[in-house]
């Protein structure tokens, strides 16, 4: 163990002497905080609005399909438990019930017309008011074309408190992820496959130092260099964008780390497949490009299109941003993100076995 802990020292030691790996395992996912934190992508734009269909008639699919027309609204529709959930965690701006008895057609002499119940978020007024305007512009033109005078159709709403969820909330988890993918797979497949080149590898497994300590070592290095960066991201977080971490800091390290130790697997298989450094780049950005955006990095993974819902939903970084995010924003703990702690611990066995297969100490 003693040799272990000594050639993990060096290794550190050795990491941060070299600029390059410390400007990109560390400096570019901070630059990336920084920036999109700064530009705001989630200010509004648009307003987000939860369907309740509870009519399911051919005038309320009219209705919601119209709604769903309106470039300035993003529509889903769902459960009332389920969107009322959504709404108090921010994921929705409002929600629209539409009642059993809706119809747009004149109301019978001495009947009420149908009532749209709107779950407004009480942290979302600006986007509430521009939502509920467009609702009593579709309703006002509907009422016309049906009688020319009355509406068919009333408005009432109901104030919601939910989380007070900016943008730089959701991003920061995102770049957690981000940055410990980032740093698992190609730190690792670098390192190893350049000692592979030179011949270092082989020389080893001639010396005393046996090769399961220097695997060991670089599996330290990097969840070492894991924990401090990610405490570094989240200390800027905290210092310039005022973030609030709702959950437990210790929880987000145990995720992080879990999330570590699945993208290391991955690093150790292609250190095992590639010969060269060349084919390094290649490869790992084909498997880490592709999660920026299907999971949820800088944008909900709602806007992913139906046909990439099954590899997002399932991608690794996918289950490490959610679990983070639901610690950080939502004040989970570890038992409630349970699901995303299989995902990992499956996509690590899964690794395993690929990095036992493929990994060796020298070039065939």
């Amino acid at each position: 163990m003693r040799q272990v802990v000594r050639y993990t020292a060096m290794l550190l030691r050795a990491y941060v002497r070299d600029r390059s790996a410390v400007f990109f395992s560390l400096l570019l996912p901070l630059m990336f905080m920084l920036i999109f934190g700064a530009l705001n992508l989630g200010a509004f734009g648009h307003v987000t609005m939860g369907i309740v269909d509870e009519a399911r008639n051919a005038d309320s699919r009219r209705f919601v399909d119209q709604l769903a027309g309106i470039g300035e609204l993003t529509v889903r529709e769902g459960a009332l438990d389920d969107e009322k959930a959504r709404l108090s965690r921010s994921e929705r701006d409002m929600v629209v019930a539409i009642p059993a008895d809706f119809r747009l057609a004149p109301p019978q002499p001495g009947a009420s017309v149908p009532t749209l119940l709107v779950y407004a978020n009480d942290g979302r007024a600006q986007q509430v008011a521009v939502g509920r305007a467009i609702l009593q512009q579709l309703i006002a033109e509907t009422s016309f074309a049906v009688t020319r005078t009355s509406p068919v159709v009333q408005l009432t709403q109901e104030q919601v408190s939910a989380v007070r969820l900016r943008y730089v909330d959701f991003l920061v988890p995102g770049i957690l992820g981000m940055n410990v993918m980032q740093l698992a797979i190609f730190s690792v497949a670098f390192a190893l496959v350049a000692d592979k080149q030179r011949g270092v590898l082989r020389r080893i497994m001639a010396t005393p130092f046996r090769p399961i300590r220097f695997l060991t070592s670089q599996v330290l290095l990097r969840l070492v260099l894991s924990v401090i960066q990610i405490l570094i991201l989240l200390g800027v977080a905290l210092l310039v964008f005022k973030v609030q971490v709702v959950g437990s800091v210790l929880d987000l390290l145990v995720l992080t780390t879990l999330g570590s130790i699945a993208f290391l697997t991955v690093g150790f298989t292609l250190a095992g497949w590639a010969e060269t450094v060349n084919q390094v780049p290649p490869v790992a950005n084909l498997i880490t490009l592709p999660q920026f955006f299907l999971s949820g990095v800088f944008f909900p993974t709602d806007v992913v299109p139906p046909l990439l819902k099954p590899i997002s939903e399932h991608a690794p970084l996918t289950y490490l941003n959610d679990a983070v995010r639901e610690v950080s924003t939502q004040g989970a703990t570890l038992w409630d993100v349970r699901g995303d702690v299989l995902g990992l611990a499956v996509w690590s066995i899964v690794g395993f076995l690929l990095a036992v297969r493929f990994f060796k100490f020298q070039t065939s």
